[in-house]
């Protein structure tokens, strides 16, 4: 099996093995009560959780200025705790500049109510990532596991509910929310005593010299991961331009299954890895051993999932109904990207890790620019059919995350 190659032999496998097998369990509801939503909600239902999703993930990036991506960097836990302060208190202000601007927006535009709750949603959103940050700093890895499927199961329980006896087509985003504050309320039990007894130690004076040391977070990671998270949900937010809702909820919902699972392993790896990297890098020791032996687990797994690509056209039309087999072609054509990037995300605190933010950014700009292209050029001027253009995003996206591994991998041999 492809875990057997996962061997407990080391804590950095025994703590990614402990986060996945938590994935894996939150993985299973959602992905299990699919083929329930697919009848009870419409494509387009779907495709209005992607685009609210994605409103909020590029909102929440900005929301805490990125300094909880540092919570795992200082050696002392003081600091780390002040990093948390920095970010809740950056987090309060810019929710309530988003709850005058939405709801100001609605009053002039009209536009669906549901999005009056974005502000709410970018809250938790910004207080999970804070803390999850934190238990991966303290190696609490059951803790992260915990709140993965407390969340996935609120969430899944919320949408069949909404669905089936209050039949409100919203229900997928209010099952989101309620998901997200699951997991925040479930953290915030568990690391109260600890972060209580830390907060009372640390002075304005502190706080304000840990805001400028890791000031970079702000300058450079945050517009970057911005455009990163903007660039990522480029097609959400062109395909109802160009295709309308119908395909958008196709295209969403066949990512959802497929990226879920995979997001959920890489996230794992990439909470142990950033962590353990940071300490072997404090420790000034070689982290191409680590990189080399990572990526070849990545590798097996993503063989493990090429034959569910190759019949994912059927699977879909199987398991979740006859008018989803579109969105099993739409996997079947961005297969190689997806697995790239799959691969490629689990690598990316290595940037911050060599304080490189500013070329990130750089290289991210030019990431957002190419996955515009295929819709300007080949949805707008040529008017190319959705799955000529989902071929083209396939091809350039895959060739430039090819680039960001190698570059990953270059960063961490300039020290050796």
């Amino acid at each position: 099996m492809i875990l057997n190659q996962f061997k407990v032999r080391s804590d950095f496998t025994r703590n990614v093995l402990t986060l996945m097998t938590g994935t894996s369990v939150a993985q299973i509801i959602p992905i299990a009560i699919s083929p329930i939503l697919t009848r009870i909600y419409m494509p387009e239902d779907f495709g209005l959780l992607a685009l609210y999703l994605a409103i909020s993930g590029v909102i929440s990036v900005a929301a805490t200025g990125r300094y909880e991506m540092a919570i795992i960097l200082p050696k002392e836990n003081s600091i780390a705790i002040q990093l948390i302060l920095i970010s809740v208190s950056i987090l309060i202000i810019f929710v309530l500049g988003s709850v005058l601007f939405t709801t100001v927006g609605y009053f002039i535009y009209g536009y669906n109510s549901i999005y009056l709750t974005i502000p709410i949603m970018v809250a938790f959103l910004g207080m999970n990532n804070a803390l999850d940050k934190f238990n991966n700093r303290i190696k609490n890895y059951k803790m992260m596991s915990y709140q993965r499927i407390t969340k996935t199961s609120a969430e899944s329980v919320v949408n069949i509910l909404c669905g089936t006896i209050f039949s409100l087509k919203q229900g997928l985003i209010l099952g989101s929310i309620i998901g997200n504050l699951s997991s925040f309320l479930l953290m915030l039990h568990k690391n109260y005593t600890i972060l209580k007894e830390s907060l009372r130690k640390n002075s304005k004076k502190e706080i304000f010299a840990a805001c400028r040391r890791y000031k970079n977070f702000p300058l450079y990671n945050m517009p970057h991961a911005m455009l990163n998270t903007f660039a990522g949900s480029m097609p959400i937010f062109l395909i109802p331009i160009f295709y309308g809702d119908a395909k958008l909820g196709f295209y969403a919902f066949g990512l959802k299954i497929i990226q879920s699972p995979l997001s959920l392993i890489s996230m794992s790896v990439s909470n142990v890895l950033s962590q353990k990297m940071a300490e072997m890098y404090s420790n000034k020791q070689d982290l191409r051993p680590i990189f080399w032996q990572t990526l070849k687990k990545l590798a097996l797994i993503v063989i493990a999932t090429i034959p569910f690509i190759i019949f994912a056209d059927k699977i879909f039309s199987l398991v979740f109904g006859n008018k989803w087999k579109e969105a099993g072609d739409y996997i079947q054509i961005l297969a190689i990207w997806i697995l790239l990037s799959f691969i490629v995300s689990c690598f990316a605190s290595i940037p911050p890790l060599f304080n490189r933010q500013r070329k990130a950014l750089i290289i991210e700009i030019f990431y957002s620019l190419i996955k515009i292209f295929p819709f300007v050029f080949g949805a707008y001027l040529f008017k190319f059919g959705i799955k000529e253009v989902l071929l083209i995003y396939a091809v350039l996206t895959t060739l430039f995350l090819l680039y960001n591994l190698y570059w990953y991998y270059a960063l961490i041999s300039e020290t050796h």
